[in-house]
């Protein structure tokens, strides 16, 4: 290995950062300078402009950001003298021609077997990866460094290990004992460089360094762990304090493969099913149909989808499986995105998803990160996705989810895809499935969804009705097993080499469970007498029979809670790669975690979620509370997308399992945040009552939110009282905006004199503030025109417009626009006011001008401003009818009402079914009148957040 040239480029990332040219440190006056260097050297390979701009300047704009680099590219060169730096058009290149990398040295002398050469590797190590260099407003670098510095420390700890094999054969006990220790305090936590260290300490003849460094270990398991050192570290220990031999291991005698011999017992019981299930497959490959299998814990509805599954690849088909979790019933789209993510993750994706419109896989990019370069080989330069309130966008995100789960799905025959455990689901989620199994009309799709009936809340039930009333639909109810059955399974068992057990005694247990028969028989392989027991205390049976070390790592995934990867298993236990890879074969073999498809990287999950459950349950308190840190601070250092709305609820709840309210209460907000800009207005309002209820010091901003939800889901109870909570906690600068919201609700209800004070009081509240509150201003003044003109002062609302026209034209340096067309694009905020005065001309019968002004009014909105957007096609449909135009009327209700349901107000989806069930009334299509009249009806009972009052002005809602 070459020691550290004097001159030429040395860089040195082992440590904190240190740069020399020659000898001399480089000097340059950015971090980001440095950062590229790091970058360049460690990867080794180019670096895309683009690719470096966007990790290093995320906040710019694209323009800005280039700039940046090129300032900062300039100064790197003229301070490297014009060498080892390559830049052109499009990349930029570290040449390793007279370049030294301490990180490459060691890599190259990693698996060397002379102990010199891994001493002088060692040596290289000078402390963590870029010790203490960040760059905070760049989290991509930062994110890139965190999973960086785990694989040097992987490095070096392979060195340090070697090192101390190599001097302890070499009988350089001094040496070996300098390596071990540097090993145990790379990583305490890795008990065989615990039992190394104590073992060359024994050797070296300080038996009472050994033993301290024994109890040192017992404190860091039980400090970091809430766990006692493995029986192998135990004994060791115990030899070294007797001044034993260290003992013999004795090798573990090969035992079956639980998962095997159970895997090959037949599907008893479930042919007619399966049979039905499979013809519903065939008649899926041109027109796609919905299956559902429903039934009780543990009756086989996840055994019946894995034959389902099975049968797909048999026949060169593919499938996607996803599951919804008890745990993160608040995660938004939860199970679509592990759909997604699975499929994504498969070799061919890109080729597969290069067909879909770009405009939808920007959508899907909101849910999971699309795969390596899709949209830029698609569409170089293309900018970032529209804005979530366009109009349109939540169609559009339903579209392209449905449109990816084909194209992954493709194949042969019809594609598959399994939802399991829906009873658990999120409300988002269950809308993509409800609006795909709507929509299977010309793709070969089979969408085979599982719940347990017993389990689903009022939500959940209106849910499941839904997807049973899908023309073409199947729905599969499985029964317990019968005797004949129960025969056919343990005659299969004892065939398979498993002991034969009582059948009568069997069935009288489990009641013809199959989840408790199969239990039993896997128990019945050390125990033929467990027939008798319950499937609580077989679980737990099957779950003590594991090694410690595999103990530790199943209880760690049951505290994850979901399925899990092998590294973030393995960073919240604290054991070692090898250690979890060995437990988790060991589990995998036993039958208590099963592996995922293939495609997903190292991802496992428990066998079913009764075992997950058992693995909880006995892990103790303390301990569950140090593996959920663990696990939080585990996927907040993730480099995963910090817009994933899935791993903010997951830290958000580990965070509260470990006690931590402040961080939990903080993640939730954020969660909430994402979960409304994706339309998830319940788990929205979930996120933000929990946050709020642990503490989050913005009391106000919450609130305010929380209110915005609660409007949107039609809860105007719960929101004026939770507005009128904030309003007395808030400062002036957000006062307005609580006013501003409280007069829209009021306004709702049909309270239009409260509605009026509340916007007097926010319009008050904006003049004092002077220009700081020009932006609301035409938004309050809008609101007051409205609340006019529905009190039935026309003159006061077409001011009042006229007015909030003016104050949106002059936010952006516009004269106020006239009628007729604009001499230039009208700014969004002008949508609201034109609108109406578009209300005002339909009430006087002027419909020219209406539709003029709502023309208008939609232009402005229709980049920005959906709910504007949604009202103003509304009041079109209004004057198409009042002109005799009924098909135009309808057509216009229509386009309104498939936004407004994808805005998710209720009280606004509600009006407009009304307004087109009038609409096919008049035009004599009763029965489909009869449908929209029908969930109108359903809808507004709904709305007001007073159960069994009734509030006549809800239901008049014909303007807004």
């Amino acid at each position: 290995m070459p020691d550290t040239p004097a001159i030429g480029l040395t860089i040195r990332v082992l440590g904190p950062l240190e740069v020399l040219v020659d000898g001399a440190p480089l000097v340059v006056d950015t971090r980001k300078a440095f950062a590229i260097l790091a970058l360049l050297a460690v990867e080794g390979r180019p670096f895309a402009r683009d690719e470096l701009a966007a990790m290093l300047w995320p906040e710019a704009d694209d323009e800005s950001a280039r700039g940046a680099l090129r300032r900062t590219l300039s100064v790197l060169r003229a301070s490297l003298g014009d060498r080892w730096l390559r830049v052109d058009r499009s990349s930029v290149t570290l040449d390793p021609a007279g370049a030294w990398i301490d990180l490459t040295a060691l890599e190259a002398s990693r698996t060397a077997g002379d102990a010199a050469e891994l001493g002088r590797a060692a040596g290289l190590a000078r402390g963590p990866f870029l010790a203490g260099f960040t760059l905070r407003d760049a989290p991509d670098f930062d994110d890139w460094r965190a999973t960086q510095a785990s694989s040097a420390e992987r490095a070096v700890a392979e060195v340090l290990d070697r090192l101390a094999a190599a001097a302890e054969a070499e009988a350089d006990i001094p040496a070996a004992v300098a390596a071990a220790a540097r090993r145990v305090d790379l990583d305490p936590l890795d008990e065989p460089a615990q039992r190394r260290l104590m073992s060359v300490l024994a050797r070296s003849g300080d038996r009472s360094g050994a033993i301290r460094g024994y109890r040192a270990c017992v404190a860091v398991l039980e400090r970091e762990l809430g766990v006692a050192p493995l029986a192998e570290t135990t004994e060791l220990y115990e030899a070294i304090r007797d001044a034993r031999a260290e003992p013999v291991r004795v090798a573990a005698t090969k035992e079956p493969s639980v998962a095997q011999v159970v895997g090959r017992l037949p599907h008893v019981g479930r042919v007619t099913e399966l049979t039905s299930i499979r013809a519903a497959l065939a008649a899926a490959s041109a027109d796609g149909r919905v299956v559902v299998v429903k039934g009780e814990a543990g009756i086989g509805k996840s055994r019946l989808a894995e034959a389902v599954t099975e049968a797909v690849a048999d026949a060169g088909g593919r499938s996607l499986t996803a599951r919804a979790f008890a745990s993160e019933a608040g995660i938004a789209y939860g199970p679509i995105v592990e759909l997604l993510r699975a499929g994504m993750a498969r070799p061919d994706a890109a080729a597969r998803m290069q067909g879909l419109p770009l405009v939808g896989l920007h959508e899907l990019g909101r849910l999971v990160p699309l795969p390596n370069g899709l949209i830029r080989d698609l569409a170089p330069g293309l900018g970032a996705p529209a804005a979530v309130d366009q109009p349109g966008a939540r169609a559009r995100l339903l579209e392209a989810v449905g449109a990816a789960l084909v194209a992954l799905t493709d194949g042969p025959v019809a594609g598959l895809v399994v939802v399991e455990d829906l009873q658990w689901a999120d409300d988002a989620s269950r809308e993509v499935l409800a609006w795909l199994a709507r929509r299977l009309n010309g793709r070969p799709l089979l969408l085979l969804l599982t719940w347990r009936p017993e389990d689903l809340d009022e939500l959940g039930a209106s849910f499941a009705s839904a997807i049973e009333a899908v023309p073409g639909s199947m729905a599969v109810t499985l029964h317990r097993l019968g005797r004949g059955d129960a025969e056919r399974l343990v005659e299969a068992a004892v065939a398979a080499g498993l002991p034969p057990l009582p059948v009568d005694a069997l069935l009288a247990e489990s009641e013809g469970l199959p989840l408790y028969l199969v239990e039993a028989l896997a128990a019945g392989t050390s125990r033929p007498e467990g027939a008798t027991r319950s499937v609580r205390a077989l679980l737990r049976e099957r779950l003590a029979t594991v090694s410690e070390t595999a103990a530790q790592v199943l209880t760690t995934a049951a505290v994850i809670g979901r399925s899990f990867d092998l590294r973030l298993v393995q960073g919240a236990s604290g054991r070692s790669e090898d250690e979890t890879i060995a437990a988790m074969e060991e589990l995998v073999r036993r039958g208590l975690v099963r592996e995922l498809e293939a495609g997903r990287g190292a991802a496992f999950d428990f066998a079913h979620a009764k075992l997950r459950e058992a693995a909880y349950e006995g892990t103790s308190l303390a301990r569950r509370r140090l593996l959920h840190r663990r696990t939080a601070d585990l996927l907040r250092a993730d480099g995963a997308s910090r817009e994933d709305l899935g791993r903010l609820v997951q830290i958000a709840t580990h965070e509260r399992a470990a006690g931590r309210d402040a961080e939990a209460a903080d993640a939730f907000a954020q969660a909430a945040s994402r979960a409304r800009a994706l339309y998830a207005n319940r788990e929205a309002a979930t996120h933000l009552e929990t946050a709020l209820a642990l503490g989050h010091p913005d009391l106000a901003g919450l609130q305010l939110a929380l209110g915005e939800v609660r409007v949107a889901l039609g809860d105007y109870a719960g929101a004026i009282a939770v507005l009128e909570t904030a309003a007395a906690m808030a400062t002036d600068a957000r006062l307005a905006a609580i006013e501003l919201l409280l007069g829209r609700v009021h306004a709702r209800r049909g309270d239009l004199a409260t509605a009026d004070t509340h916007l007097v009081a926010a319009h008050e509240l904006l003049a004092a503030a002077g220009e700081s509150g020009r932006d609301a201003l035409a938004s309050v003044l809008a609101e007051r025109a409205l609340v006019a003109h529905r009190s039935g002062d026309n003159a006061a609302a077409v001011d009042l417009a006229n007015r909030a026209l003016g104050a949106a034209a002059a936010l952006v340096g516009q004269e106020l626009p006239g009628e007729g067309p604009p001499s230039q694009e009208l700014p969004g905020t002008a949508a609201r006011p034109l609108q109406i005065l578009g209300l005002v001309a339909l009430s006087q019968g002027d419909l020219d001008l209406a539709r003029q002004h709502l023309g208008r009014a939609l232009g402005a909105a229709g980049a920005t401003d959906l709910p504007v957007a949604v009202a103003t096609r509304h009041a079109l449909a209004l004057v198409e009818a009042r002109s005799g135009e009924l098909s135009r009327a309808i057509d216009l209700a229509g386009a309104a009402l498939s936004d407004g349901r994808r805005l998710g107000d209720r009280h606004v989806e509600a009006a407009l079914e009304n307004t087109l069930a009038d609409l096919l009334h008049d035009a004599g299509r009763r029965e489909e009148s009869m449908d929209h009249l029908k969930r109108a009806v359903a809808i507004f009972a709904e709305v007001g957040g007073h159960p069994g009052e009734l509030e006549p002005e809800i239901w008049k809602l014909v303007e807004w």
